[in-house]
């Protein structure tokens, strides 16, 4: 029973860790980039419509 409490606490140790990014990159941040924002050629280009109510 204390060997399963340890593996237990191990693991939750471990998805913290994971989780806070100190094991590596977040799965959160993971993919994620933030330059494209400031390379966006044209903004002006998009336009929001609102959709007609039906």
């Amino acid at each position: 029973m204390r060997v399963l409490f340890i593996l237990i606490l191990l693991a939750n140790l471990w998805v913290l860790a994971l989780g806070q990014g100190w094991i590596g990159v977040r799965p959160d941040d993971e993919g994620r980039d933030t330059r494209k924002f400031s390379q966006e050629l044209n903004p002006g280009a998009v336009t929001l419509v609102p959709r007609a109510a039906s």
